[in-house]
Protein backbone atom coordinates (compact mmCIF):
# COMPACT_ATOMS: atom_id res chain seq x y z
CA UNK A 1 0.00 0.00 0.00
CA UNK A 2 1.49 3.42 -1.12
CA UNK A 3 1.72 6.49 0.99
CA UNK A 4 -0.38 9.21 0.06
CA UNK A 5 0.26 12.41 -2.04
CA UNK A 6 0.14 15.18 0.90
CA UNK A 7 -1.41 17.52 -0.94
CA UNK A 8 -4.45 15.08 -2.18
CA UNK A 9 -5.24 15.14 1.58
CA UNK A 10 -4.47 19.37 1.83
CA UNK A 11 -7.26 19.39 -1.35
CA UNK A 12 -9.57 16.55 0.34
CA UNK A 13 -9.32 18.07 3.88
CA UNK A 14 -10.22 21.61 2.57
CA UNK A 15 -12.77 19.95 0.23
CA UNK A 16 -14.44 18.37 2.99
CA UNK A 17 -14.29 21.20 5.83
CA UNK A 18 -15.88 23.27 3.06
CA UNK A 19 -18.94 21.47 2.60
CA UNK A 20 -19.17 21.39 6.76
CA UNK A 21 -19.30 24.83 7.10
CA UNK A 22 -22.41 25.43 4.58
CA UNK A 23 -25.16 26.44 6.67
CA UNK A 24 -27.42 23.88 5.67
CA UNK A 25 -24.97 21.62 7.25
CA UNK A 26 -24.51 23.47 10.22
CA UNK A 27 -27.83 23.68 10.92
CA UNK A 28 -29.30 20.50 9.83
CA UNK A 29 -26.69 18.50 8.89
CA UNK A 30 -28.88 15.44 9.08
CA UNK A 31 -30.83 15.99 6.46
CA UNK A 32 -27.66 16.62 4.09
CA UNK A 33 -25.82 13.24 5.46
CA UNK A 34 -28.92 11.09 5.65
CA UNK A 35 -29.38 11.90 1.30
CA UNK A 36 -25.34 11.28 1.26
CA UNK A 37 -25.73 7.93 2.96
CA UNK A 38 -28.76 6.85 1.12
CA UNK A 39 -26.86 8.12 -2.85
CA UNK A 40 -23.58 6.30 -1.61
CA UNK A 41 -25.50 3.06 -0.60
CA UNK A 42 -27.02 2.36 -3.50
CA UNK A 43 -23.34 3.18 -5.70
CA UNK A 44 -21.96 0.73 -3.71
CA UNK A 45 -24.11 -2.05 -4.31
CA UNK A 46 -24.37 -0.93 -8.17
CA UNK A 47 -19.99 -1.35 -7.76
CA UNK A 48 -20.45 -4.97 -7.06
CA UNK A 49 -24.19 -5.99 -8.65
CA UNK A 50 -25.62 -6.24 -5.59
CA UNK A 51 -28.79 -5.74 -4.34
CA UNK A 52 -29.44 -2.03 -3.41
CA UNK A 53 -31.21 -3.28 -0.36
CA UNK A 54 -28.10 -5.08 1.02
CA UNK A 55 -25.94 -1.40 1.09
CA UNK A 56 -29.32 0.16 2.28
CA UNK A 57 -29.49 -2.00 5.54
CA UNK A 58 -25.61 -2.16 6.16
CA UNK A 59 -25.44 1.94 5.74
CA UNK A 60 -28.09 1.77 9.04
CA UNK A 61 -25.05 2.06 11.29
CA UNK A 62 -24.12 5.13 9.16
CA UNK A 63 -27.22 7.13 9.45
CA UNK A 64 -27.39 10.54 11.65
CA UNK A 65 -29.02 8.70 14.76
CA UNK A 66 -26.71 5.74 14.89
CA UNK A 67 -23.27 7.32 13.13
CA UNK A 68 -22.03 8.20 16.48
CA UNK A 69 -22.71 5.51 18.04
CA UNK A 70 -21.32 2.94 15.45
CA UNK A 71 -17.95 5.66 15.52
CA UNK A 72 -17.21 5.27 18.83
CA UNK A 73 -17.93 1.14 18.90
CA UNK A 74 -15.48 1.04 15.69
CA UNK A 75 -12.79 2.71 17.27
CA UNK A 76 -12.06 0.41 20.01
CA UNK A 77 -13.86 -2.66 18.53
CA UNK A 78 -13.89 -2.79 15.20
CA UNK A 79 -13.58 -6.66 14.96
CA UNK A 80 -17.63 -6.41 16.45
CA UNK A 81 -18.32 -3.49 13.86
CA UNK A 82 -17.19 -5.83 11.01
CA UNK A 83 -19.11 -8.64 12.60
CA UNK A 84 -22.76 -6.55 12.61
CA UNK A 85 -21.75 -5.01 8.88
CA UNK A 86 -21.60 -8.61 7.83
CA UNK A 87 -24.76 -9.96 9.47
CA UNK A 88 -26.73 -6.55 8.05
CA UNK A 89 -25.31 -7.41 4.34
CA UNK A 90 -26.90 -10.97 5.15
CA UNK A 91 -23.04 -12.71 5.99
CA UNK A 92 -23.54 -14.59 9.86
CA UNK A 93 -20.70 -12.33 11.34
CA UNK A 94 -17.99 -14.12 10.73
CA UNK A 95 -15.30 -13.49 7.81
CA UNK A 96 -15.12 -15.96 5.19
CA UNK A 97 -11.35 -16.27 5.07
CA UNK A 98 -8.28 -13.74 6.14
CA UNK A 99 -8.77 -13.80 9.51
CA UNK A 100 -5.43 -12.81 10.60
CA UNK A 101 -5.94 -9.51 8.24
CA UNK A 102 -8.86 -8.66 9.77
CA UNK A 103 -7.20 -8.82 12.98
CA UNK A 104 -4.19 -6.91 12.43
CA UNK A 105 -6.28 -4.25 11.04
CA UNK A 106 -8.15 -3.82 14.14
CA UNK A 107 -5.21 -3.28 15.67
CA UNK A 108 -4.15 -0.65 13.50
CA UNK A 109 -7.81 0.93 13.91
CA UNK A 110 -7.21 0.78 17.57
CA UNK A 111 -3.98 2.26 17.62
CA UNK A 112 -4.52 4.69 14.85
CA UNK A 113 -2.65 5.66 11.91
CA UNK A 114 -2.76 8.50 9.38
CA UNK A 115 -5.57 8.23 6.58
CA UNK A 116 -7.25 5.80 8.68
CA UNK A 117 -10.56 5.67 6.22
CA UNK A 118 -8.30 4.88 2.78
CA UNK A 119 -6.34 2.48 5.30
CA UNK A 120 -9.54 0.60 5.97
CA UNK A 121 -11.04 0.53 2.42
CA UNK A 122 -7.87 -0.70 0.93
CA UNK A 123 -7.18 -3.53 3.77
CA UNK A 124 -10.78 -4.54 3.94
CA UNK A 125 -10.95 -4.94 0.38
CA UNK A 126 -8.20 -6.47 -0.81
CA UNK A 127 -8.70 -9.10 1.96
CA UNK A 128 -11.47 -10.58 0.40
CA UNK A 129 -12.92 -11.55 3.79
CA UNK A 130 -16.50 -11.20 3.76
CA UNK A 131 -16.82 -12.82 0.03
CA UNK A 132 -18.88 -11.13 -2.24
CA UNK A 133 -20.49 -8.80 0.22
CA UNK A 134 -16.32 -6.95 1.48
CA UNK A 135 -16.83 -4.83 -1.27
CA UNK A 136 -19.66 -3.15 0.61
CA UNK A 137 -18.28 -3.64 4.47
CA UNK A 138 -15.22 -1.94 3.11
CA UNK A 139 -17.00 1.24 1.92
CA UNK A 140 -19.10 1.42 4.46
CA UNK A 141 -16.57 1.08 7.27
CA UNK A 142 -14.34 3.69 5.32
CA UNK A 143 -17.52 5.88 5.79
CA UNK A 144 -17.57 5.04 9.39
CA UNK A 145 -13.41 5.42 9.96
CA UNK A 146 -13.73 8.98 8.23
CA UNK A 147 -16.51 10.30 10.70
CA UNK A 148 -14.21 8.52 13.83
CA UNK A 149 -11.36 10.41 13.12
CA UNK A 150 -12.88 13.72 12.03
CA UNK A 151 -11.76 13.54 8.63
CA UNK A 152 -15.78 13.81 7.43
CA UNK A 153 -17.27 14.17 11.02
CA UNK A 154 -20.72 14.76 9.93
CA UNK A 155 -20.26 11.89 6.93
CA UNK A 156 -21.28 14.50 4.46
CA UNK A 157 -19.42 13.18 1.61
CA UNK A 158 -20.12 10.63 -1.24
CA UNK A 159 -17.20 8.94 -2.27
CA UNK A 160 -19.06 6.16 -4.21
CA UNK A 161 -19.48 8.63 -6.50
CA UNK A 162 -16.12 8.30 -7.60
CA UNK A 163 -15.88 4.78 -7.03
CA UNK A 164 -18.41 3.94 -9.03
CA UNK A 165 -17.24 6.27 -12.20
CA UNK A 166 -14.00 4.49 -12.19
CA UNK A 167 -15.29 1.30 -11.05
CA UNK A 168 -13.15 -0.85 -13.45
CA UNK A 169 -9.65 1.24 -11.91
CA UNK A 170 -10.67 0.82 -8.41
CA UNK A 171 -11.62 -3.22 -8.59
CA UNK A 172 -7.77 -3.39 -9.51
CA UNK A 173 -6.53 -1.55 -6.41
CA UNK A 174 -2.88 -0.84 -7.91
CA UNK A 175 -0.12 0.65 -5.63
CA UNK A 176 -1.65 4.31 -6.05
CA UNK A 177 -4.71 2.96 -3.92
CA UNK A 178 -4.48 5.53 -1.06
CA UNK A 179 -4.30 8.49 -3.38
CA UNK A 180 -6.87 6.98 -5.24
CA UNK A 181 -9.24 7.12 -2.20
CA UNK A 182 -8.16 10.58 -1.60
CA UNK A 183 -9.55 11.27 -5.14
CA UNK A 184 -12.88 9.53 -4.14
CA UNK A 185 -13.26 11.65 -0.95
CA UNK A 186 -12.59 14.86 -2.96
CA UNK A 187 -14.94 14.23 -5.42
CA UNK A 188 -17.09 13.07 -2.88
CA UNK A 189 -17.46 16.26 -1.19
CA UNK A 190 -18.36 17.90 -4.07
CA UNK A 191 -21.47 15.56 -4.39
CA UNK A 192 -22.09 16.47 -0.71
CA UNK A 193 -22.03 20.05 -1.80
CA UNK A 194 -24.78 19.74 -4.77
CA UNK A 195 -26.99 17.62 -1.71
CA UNK A 196 -26.24 20.82 0.35
CA UNK A 197 -27.41 23.36 -2.98
CA UNK A 198 -30.74 21.28 -3.06
CA UNK A 199 -31.43 21.53 0.27
CA UNK A 200 -31.26 24.75 0.82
Amino acid sequence: MSLFDPALMDEATRAIAAVHRRPISLRRSEVTSSEGVLRGAKLSALIDGLPAETAISVATLLAPDAVETSARTFLRAPLQIFARMDVLAGGDGKPDSNVAALQQLSRVIVSGTDFLPGVVHVSVLSSGSFGPRTGIIARAASRLAAVATGFDPRGLTVPEVYLHRHRAEYLALGADSLNFQLRAFIAGAAEAESIARLAT
